[in-house]
Protein backbone atom coordinates (compact mmCIF):
# COMPACT_ATOMS: atom_id res chain seq x y z
CA UNK A 1 0.00 0.00 0.00
CA UNK A 2 2.65 2.30 1.00
CA UNK A 3 4.56 1.27 -1.97
CA UNK A 4 1.57 2.45 -4.33
CA UNK A 5 1.55 5.64 -2.70
CA UNK A 6 4.83 6.67 -3.04
CA UNK A 7 4.36 6.03 -6.83
CA UNK A 8 1.54 8.24 -7.74
CA UNK A 9 3.27 11.06 -5.55
CA UNK A 10 6.30 10.65 -7.61
CA UNK A 11 4.21 10.70 -10.81
CA UNK A 12 2.65 13.23 -9.83
CA UNK A 13 5.64 15.34 -9.69
CA UNK A 14 6.54 14.02 -12.84
CA UNK A 15 3.56 15.20 -15.02
CA UNK A 16 3.49 18.70 -12.92
CA UNK A 17 6.96 19.16 -13.84
CA UNK A 18 6.49 18.26 -17.45
CA UNK A 19 3.23 20.50 -17.71
CA UNK A 20 5.18 23.39 -16.04
CA UNK A 21 7.79 23.09 -18.54
CA UNK A 22 5.41 22.77 -21.57
CA UNK A 23 3.46 26.04 -19.87
CA UNK A 24 7.12 27.88 -19.37
CA UNK A 25 8.57 27.22 -22.96
CA UNK A 26 5.31 27.31 -25.25
CA UNK A 27 1.96 29.01 -23.48
CA UNK A 28 2.45 31.35 -20.88
CA UNK A 29 6.12 32.26 -20.89
CA UNK A 30 7.39 34.78 -22.90
CA UNK A 31 11.12 35.55 -24.28
CA UNK A 32 13.46 38.10 -26.64
CA UNK A 33 15.82 36.04 -28.41
CA UNK A 34 18.24 38.02 -31.07
CA UNK A 35 18.84 36.66 -34.54
CA UNK A 36 21.35 36.64 -36.63
CA UNK A 37 22.07 36.70 -40.73
CA UNK A 38 18.65 36.97 -41.29
CA UNK A 39 19.20 37.73 -45.53
CA UNK A 40 17.59 40.70 -47.34
CA UNK A 41 15.60 39.82 -50.10
CA UNK A 42 14.95 42.36 -52.87
CA UNK A 43 11.39 42.85 -54.12
CA UNK A 44 10.58 44.96 -57.29
CA UNK A 45 13.74 44.82 -58.95
CA UNK A 46 12.18 44.21 -62.09
CA UNK A 47 10.44 46.91 -62.34
CA UNK A 48 13.82 48.67 -61.32
CA UNK A 49 15.44 46.91 -64.24
CA UNK A 50 12.00 48.36 -66.79
CA UNK A 51 13.07 52.08 -65.81
CA UNK A 52 16.53 51.10 -67.41
CA UNK A 53 18.20 51.16 -63.05
CA UNK A 54 20.06 48.77 -61.46
CA UNK A 55 21.86 48.68 -57.75
CA UNK A 56 25.40 49.43 -57.32
CA UNK A 57 25.69 48.90 -54.01
CA UNK A 58 23.70 47.75 -50.94
CA UNK A 59 24.83 48.17 -47.58
CA UNK A 60 23.92 44.91 -46.15
CA UNK A 61 22.54 41.64 -47.64
CA UNK A 62 21.89 40.21 -44.10
CA UNK A 63 20.57 42.00 -40.80
CA UNK A 64 20.18 41.39 -36.99
CA UNK A 65 16.74 40.70 -35.34
CA UNK A 66 16.07 41.44 -31.54
CA UNK A 67 12.43 39.30 -31.84
CA UNK A 68 10.27 39.25 -28.57
CA UNK A 69 7.56 36.43 -28.72
CA UNK A 70 6.34 33.14 -27.19
CA UNK A 71 9.02 30.56 -27.09
CA UNK A 72 6.82 28.23 -29.57
CA UNK A 73 6.74 31.05 -31.62
CA UNK A 74 10.86 32.21 -31.27
CA UNK A 75 11.53 28.42 -32.04
CA UNK A 76 10.40 28.29 -35.45
CA UNK A 77 12.55 31.25 -36.27
CA UNK A 78 16.00 31.09 -38.19
CA UNK A 79 17.82 32.28 -40.88
CA UNK A 80 16.51 29.56 -43.14
CA UNK A 81 12.83 30.46 -43.18
CA UNK A 82 13.27 34.11 -42.44
CA UNK A 83 13.81 37.12 -44.78
CA UNK A 84 13.70 40.86 -44.30
CA UNK A 85 12.12 42.43 -47.61
CA UNK A 86 12.83 45.65 -48.98
CA UNK A 87 11.05 47.02 -52.08
CA UNK A 88 12.82 48.99 -54.89
CA UNK A 89 9.52 49.61 -57.28
CA UNK A 90 9.39 53.26 -55.48
CA UNK A 91 13.25 54.36 -57.05
CA UNK A 92 12.36 56.28 -59.99
CA UNK A 93 15.86 58.07 -60.66
CA UNK A 94 19.76 57.17 -59.52
CA UNK A 95 20.69 58.02 -56.24
CA UNK A 96 23.58 57.02 -53.68
CA UNK A 97 23.02 55.54 -50.75
CA UNK A 98 18.96 55.67 -51.05
CA UNK A 99 17.53 54.61 -47.35
CA UNK A 100 14.75 51.70 -47.47
CA UNK A 101 12.54 50.19 -44.71
CA UNK A 102 12.55 46.93 -43.93
CA UNK A 103 10.06 44.55 -43.14
CA UNK A 104 10.28 41.03 -41.33
CA UNK A 105 8.67 37.69 -43.09
CA UNK A 106 8.27 34.66 -41.25
CA UNK A 107 7.68 31.28 -41.71
CA UNK A 108 3.84 30.29 -42.58
CA UNK A 109 2.40 29.04 -38.87
CA UNK A 110 4.08 32.37 -37.21
CA UNK A 111 1.91 35.28 -37.53
CA UNK A 112 3.64 38.50 -37.33
CA UNK A 113 1.49 39.61 -35.04
CA UNK A 114 2.57 37.30 -32.70
CA UNK A 115 6.16 38.56 -32.43
CA UNK A 116 7.37 42.15 -31.39
CA UNK A 117 10.66 43.39 -33.23
CA UNK A 118 12.48 44.91 -30.39
CA UNK A 119 15.85 46.38 -32.39
CA UNK A 120 17.16 45.67 -35.61
CA UNK A 121 20.42 46.30 -36.79
CA UNK A 122 20.68 48.03 -39.11
CA UNK A 123 18.03 50.63 -38.55
CA UNK A 124 17.35 50.71 -42.63
CA UNK A 125 19.35 49.53 -45.49
CA UNK A 126 20.83 51.80 -48.72
CA UNK A 127 21.44 51.09 -51.75
CA UNK A 128 23.15 53.28 -55.03
CA UNK A 129 20.94 53.15 -58.14
CA UNK A 130 22.39 54.07 -61.43
CA UNK A 131 21.58 53.99 -64.87
CA UNK A 132 22.18 50.44 -66.83
CA UNK A 133 24.70 51.28 -69.78
CA UNK A 134 24.69 48.43 -72.60
CA UNK A 135 27.50 49.10 -75.08
CA UNK A 136 29.46 47.22 -77.73
CA UNK A 137 33.24 47.60 -77.42
CA UNK A 138 35.69 46.70 -80.07
CA UNK A 139 38.61 44.24 -78.78
CA UNK A 140 42.74 45.58 -79.27
CA UNK A 141 45.30 43.08 -79.53
CA UNK A 142 48.59 44.33 -77.36
CA UNK A 143 51.38 42.83 -78.56
CA UNK A 144 54.58 42.45 -76.49
CA UNK A 145 57.85 40.56 -76.67
CA UNK A 146 60.91 39.96 -78.93
CA UNK A 147 60.55 38.84 -82.57
CA UNK A 148 63.05 36.52 -84.52
CA UNK A 149 64.22 38.10 -87.52
CA UNK A 150 63.78 34.60 -89.22
CA UNK A 151 59.84 34.42 -89.03
CA UNK A 152 57.20 37.11 -90.01
CA UNK A 153 54.40 37.84 -87.58
CA UNK A 154 50.93 38.56 -89.03
CA UNK A 155 49.78 40.48 -86.28
CA UNK A 156 47.88 42.88 -89.26
CA UNK A 157 45.65 39.88 -90.26
CA UNK A 158 45.07 38.17 -86.67
CA UNK A 159 41.25 36.88 -86.51
CA UNK A 160 39.45 36.95 -83.20
CA UNK A 161 36.46 34.86 -82.50
CA UNK A 162 34.91 37.78 -81.04
CA UNK A 163 36.11 41.57 -82.23
CA UNK A 164 33.83 43.20 -80.47
CA UNK A 165 32.40 42.35 -77.13
CA UNK A 166 28.92 43.60 -75.12
CA UNK A 167 29.26 44.90 -71.73
CA UNK A 168 26.61 45.69 -69.53
CA UNK A 169 26.72 47.56 -66.34
CA UNK A 170 26.37 51.07 -64.25
CA UNK A 171 26.44 54.44 -66.38
CA UNK A 172 29.24 55.27 -64.22
CA UNK A 173 32.29 52.66 -65.11
CA UNK A 174 30.36 51.51 -68.32
CA UNK A 175 31.08 54.74 -69.84
CA UNK A 176 34.98 54.67 -68.63
CA UNK A 177 34.88 51.54 -70.85
CA UNK A 178 36.79 52.56 -74.36
CA UNK A 179 38.09 48.82 -75.70
CA UNK A 180 39.05 45.41 -73.87
CA UNK A 181 42.42 44.43 -74.75
CA UNK A 182 44.41 41.03 -74.50
CA UNK A 183 48.06 41.08 -74.53
CA UNK A 184 49.82 38.71 -76.54
CA UNK A 185 53.77 38.22 -75.69
CA UNK A 186 55.13 36.81 -79.01
CA UNK A 187 58.97 36.12 -77.32
CA UNK A 188 60.20 33.15 -78.66
CA UNK A 189 56.94 32.03 -80.49
CA UNK A 190 57.78 30.40 -84.24
CA UNK A 191 54.54 28.65 -84.34
CA UNK A 192 51.28 30.16 -85.58
CA UNK A 193 49.17 31.14 -82.58
CA UNK A 194 45.63 29.57 -82.01
CA UNK A 195 44.80 30.57 -78.13
CA UNK A 196 41.93 32.02 -75.86
CA UNK A 197 43.04 35.23 -73.66
CA UNK A 198 41.79 36.71 -70.63
CA UNK A 199 40.81 40.53 -71.35
CA UNK A 200 40.96 43.64 -69.60
CA UNK A 201 38.71 46.61 -69.71
CA UNK A 202 40.76 49.65 -70.30
CA UNK A 203 39.65 53.22 -70.38
CA UNK A 204 40.70 55.58 -73.95
CA UNK A 205 44.66 55.67 -72.30
CA UNK A 206 44.89 52.17 -72.18
CA UNK A 207 44.50 52.35 -68.00
CA UNK A 208 42.66 49.19 -66.75
CA UNK A 209 38.94 50.32 -65.22
CA UNK A 210 37.82 48.46 -62.17
CA UNK A 211 34.74 46.66 -63.74
CA UNK A 212 33.52 44.32 -61.22
CA UNK A 213 30.35 45.37 -61.58
CA UNK A 214 30.39 44.98 -65.21
CA UNK A 215 29.00 42.14 -67.05
CA UNK A 216 30.26 41.22 -70.94
CA UNK A 217 29.20 38.16 -73.19
CA UNK A 218 32.53 36.53 -72.93
CA UNK A 219 35.25 35.51 -70.93
CA UNK A 220 37.61 34.73 -72.93
CA UNK A 221 38.60 35.76 -77.03
CA UNK A 222 40.47 33.02 -79.33
CA UNK A 223 42.57 34.63 -81.32
CA UNK A 224 44.61 33.10 -84.45
CA UNK A 225 47.61 34.46 -85.85
CA UNK A 226 50.05 33.16 -88.62
CA UNK A 227 53.91 33.01 -87.63
CA UNK A 228 56.08 31.61 -90.61
CA UNK A 229 59.44 30.80 -91.21
CA UNK A 230 61.32 33.94 -93.95
CA UNK A 231 63.56 32.25 -96.36
CA UNK A 232 65.48 33.32 -99.36
CA UNK A 233 65.23 31.47 -102.00
CA UNK A 234 67.64 31.55 -105.36
CA UNK A 235 65.27 31.63 -108.72
CA UNK A 236 66.61 29.52 -111.69
CA UNK A 237 65.81 28.17 -115.24
CA UNK A 238 66.24 24.70 -116.38
CA UNK A 239 68.06 24.91 -119.56
CA UNK A 240 68.24 22.20 -122.25
CA UNK A 241 71.15 23.48 -124.85
CA UNK A 242 70.65 23.24 -128.43
CA UNK A 243 70.31 24.42 -131.81
CA UNK A 244 73.98 25.58 -131.93
CA UNK A 245 73.69 27.14 -128.24
CA UNK A 246 76.04 25.80 -125.26
CA UNK A 247 77.06 26.59 -121.54
CA UNK A 248 80.24 28.43 -123.17
CA UNK A 249 78.18 30.44 -125.37
CA UNK A 250 74.72 31.20 -123.80
CA UNK A 251 74.43 33.29 -120.67
CA UNK A 252 71.13 33.16 -118.74
CA UNK A 253 69.86 35.67 -116.22
CA UNK A 254 66.94 36.16 -114.07
CA UNK A 255 66.14 39.26 -112.68
CA UNK A 256 65.11 39.14 -109.57
CA UNK A 257 67.51 36.14 -109.03
CA UNK A 258 66.62 36.04 -105.07
CA UNK A 259 62.94 36.30 -103.26
CA UNK A 260 61.86 35.78 -99.55
CA UNK A 261 58.79 33.39 -99.18
CA UNK A 262 57.38 31.93 -95.66
CA UNK A 263 55.61 29.32 -94.63
CA UNK A 264 55.92 26.20 -92.09
CA UNK A 265 59.15 24.60 -91.56
CA UNK A 266 58.00 21.16 -93.56
CA UNK A 267 57.00 22.92 -96.30
CA UNK A 268 59.94 25.02 -96.84
CA UNK A 269 61.91 22.13 -96.15
CA UNK A 270 60.59 20.30 -98.65
CA UNK A 271 61.06 23.76 -101.40
CA UNK A 272 65.05 23.54 -100.76
CA UNK A 273 66.95 26.52 -101.33
CA UNK A 274 65.87 27.27 -104.99
CA UNK A 275 62.93 27.36 -107.29
CA UNK A 276 62.70 26.79 -111.38
CA UNK A 277 60.92 28.77 -112.62
CA UNK A 278 60.97 27.62 -116.09
CA UNK A 279 62.33 25.09 -118.77
CA UNK A 280 63.97 27.11 -122.03
CA UNK A 281 64.98 24.63 -125.05
CA UNK A 282 67.53 27.01 -126.93
CA UNK A 283 66.58 25.27 -129.69
CA UNK A 284 63.44 27.22 -129.55
CA UNK A 285 64.82 30.41 -128.87
CA UNK A 286 66.19 31.73 -132.07
CA UNK A 287 67.64 35.12 -130.58
CA UNK A 288 68.85 36.76 -127.91
CA UNK A 289 66.20 38.70 -125.93
CA UNK A 290 64.02 38.67 -122.35
CA UNK A 291 61.20 36.35 -121.37
CA UNK A 292 58.51 36.99 -119.05
CA UNK A 293 57.82 33.83 -116.28
CA UNK A 294 55.41 33.89 -113.63
CA UNK A 295 56.73 32.74 -110.40
CA UNK A 296 54.67 29.47 -108.67
CA UNK A 297 55.36 28.59 -105.43
CA UNK A 298 54.15 25.27 -103.39
CA UNK A 299 50.54 25.59 -101.84
CA UNK A 300 51.63 26.88 -98.10
CA UNK A 301 54.31 29.16 -99.39
CA UNK A 302 53.62 32.73 -99.33
CA UNK A 303 55.65 34.96 -101.42
CA UNK A 304 56.96 37.79 -99.39
CA UNK A 305 58.87 39.91 -101.56
CA UNK A 306 55.49 40.71 -104.13
CA UNK A 307 57.86 39.40 -107.43
CA UNK A 308 55.21 37.69 -109.26
CA UNK A 309 57.01 37.26 -112.55
CA UNK A 310 60.49 37.20 -113.32
CA UNK A 311 62.46 38.07 -116.44
CA UNK A 312 64.93 35.78 -118.17
CA UNK A 313 67.22 37.32 -120.37
CA UNK A 314 69.17 35.04 -122.83
CA UNK A 315 72.43 36.60 -125.07
CA UNK A 316 74.30 33.90 -127.46
CA UNK A 317 77.71 35.22 -128.03
CA UNK A 318 79.44 34.40 -131.48
CA UNK A 319 76.73 32.61 -133.17
CA UNK A 320 75.06 32.80 -136.41
CA UNK A 321 72.10 31.40 -138.12
CA UNK A 322 71.16 30.66 -141.60
CA UNK A 323 68.69 29.18 -143.64
CA UNK A 324 69.44 25.30 -145.46
CA UNK A 325 67.25 23.17 -147.61
CA UNK A 326 67.91 19.59 -146.94
CA UNK A 327 67.15 16.76 -149.22
CA UNK A 328 69.11 13.90 -147.84
CA UNK A 329 66.62 12.03 -145.64
CA UNK A 330 67.37 8.85 -144.01
CA UNK A 331 64.58 6.56 -142.48
CA UNK A 332 65.07 4.48 -139.34
CA UNK A 333 63.23 2.07 -137.21
CA UNK A 334 61.01 1.27 -139.79
CA UNK A 335 58.58 -1.97 -138.62
CA UNK A 336 59.42 -5.13 -140.77
CA UNK A 337 56.86 -5.87 -144.02
CA UNK A 338 56.08 -1.58 -144.40
CA UNK A 339 57.54 0.63 -146.88
CA UNK A 340 57.93 3.86 -146.44
CA UNK A 341 58.35 7.36 -148.85
CA UNK A 342 58.76 10.97 -147.98
CA UNK A 343 56.67 13.06 -149.62
CA UNK A 344 58.64 16.15 -148.58
CA UNK A 345 60.85 16.83 -151.72
CA UNK A 346 62.71 19.21 -150.02
CA UNK A 347 63.08 20.44 -146.20
CA UNK A 348 64.11 23.41 -145.40
CA UNK A 349 65.39 24.06 -141.76
CA UNK A 350 67.49 26.88 -139.90
CA UNK A 351 70.70 26.24 -138.17
CA UNK A 352 72.76 27.36 -135.92
CA UNK A 353 76.25 27.79 -134.75
CA UNK A 354 79.70 29.03 -134.21
CA UNK A 355 80.08 31.70 -137.40
CA UNK A 356 83.61 29.77 -138.69
CA UNK A 357 81.32 26.72 -139.12
CA UNK A 358 78.17 28.08 -140.31
CA UNK A 359 80.49 29.60 -142.70
CA UNK A 360 81.42 26.00 -144.41
CA UNK A 361 78.95 23.93 -143.73
CA UNK A 362 77.13 23.12 -146.94
CA UNK A 363 73.88 21.45 -148.20
CA UNK A 364 75.66 18.40 -148.40
CA UNK A 365 76.27 18.14 -144.80
CA UNK A 366 72.70 18.39 -143.45
CA UNK A 367 70.73 14.62 -143.28
CA UNK A 368 67.49 15.28 -142.07
CA UNK A 369 66.52 11.52 -139.79
CA UNK A 370 63.03 10.60 -139.89
CA UNK A 371 62.12 7.90 -136.97
CA UNK A 372 59.00 5.34 -138.12
CA UNK A 373 59.35 3.53 -134.80
CA UNK A 374 55.48 3.97 -134.63
CA UNK A 375 54.50 3.93 -138.40
CA UNK A 376 51.21 2.67 -139.42
CA UNK A 377 49.59 2.28 -142.48
CA UNK A 378 48.72 5.11 -143.81
CA UNK A 379 50.16 8.97 -144.87
CA UNK A 380 51.21 11.12 -141.40
CA UNK A 381 53.79 13.79 -140.58
CA UNK A 382 56.69 11.90 -138.67
CA UNK A 383 59.56 13.84 -136.70
CA UNK A 384 62.70 14.49 -138.25
CA UNK A 385 65.80 14.66 -136.20
CA UNK A 386 68.62 17.07 -138.02
CA UNK A 387 72.06 15.99 -137.95
CA UNK A 388 75.11 17.37 -139.54
CA UNK A 389 78.09 16.05 -140.70
CA UNK A 390 81.18 15.05 -137.93
CA UNK A 391 83.24 18.07 -139.02
CA UNK A 392 80.28 20.40 -137.93
CA UNK A 393 80.16 19.47 -134.08
CA UNK A 394 78.82 23.25 -132.65
CA UNK A 395 76.36 23.06 -135.31
CA UNK A 396 73.05 22.47 -134.05
CA UNK A 397 69.13 22.82 -135.66
CA UNK A 398 66.07 25.52 -134.61
CA UNK A 399 63.19 24.15 -133.84
CA UNK A 400 61.88 20.78 -134.62
CA UNK A 401 61.17 19.71 -138.07
CA UNK A 402 58.60 17.39 -139.58
CA UNK A 403 58.11 15.64 -142.99
CA UNK A 404 54.73 13.55 -144.56
CA UNK A 405 55.11 10.59 -145.17
CA UNK A 406 53.40 7.22 -146.65
CA UNK A 407 53.70 3.74 -145.01
CA UNK A 408 52.38 1.06 -146.83
CA UNK A 409 52.63 -2.85 -146.75
CA UNK A 410 55.96 -3.61 -148.65
CA UNK A 411 55.04 -5.32 -151.76
CA UNK A 412 51.86 -2.80 -152.33
CA UNK A 413 52.19 -0.30 -155.03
Amino acid sequence: MAKNKLYSIILSVVVAFALWLYVINNVSEKADWHFYNIPVVRAGESVLSERNLMITDISSNVVSLHLSGTRNDLNKIDEKNTSVRIDLSNIKEPGEKIPLNFKPSYPSDVSSGDLEVLDQNPEAIYVSVDYRRTAEIPVQVKWKGTRSEDYIYDTENAVLDYPTITIMGPAAVADRIHHAEIEVDLTGKVESISESFRYTLCDAHGDPVDAQSITTNAEEIRLNAQIQRIKEIRLVADVVYGGGATALNTTVNIEPSVIRVSGGEAVLAELGDKLTVCTINMAEIEKSGGFEYTVSLPDGVTNQTGVSEVTVSVRFAGLKAKEFVVENFEIINLPDGMAAEIINANLTVKVRGPESEIGALTQEDITAVVDFSNAEVGTATYKATITFNEKFPNVGALKTSSVSATVQLAGEE
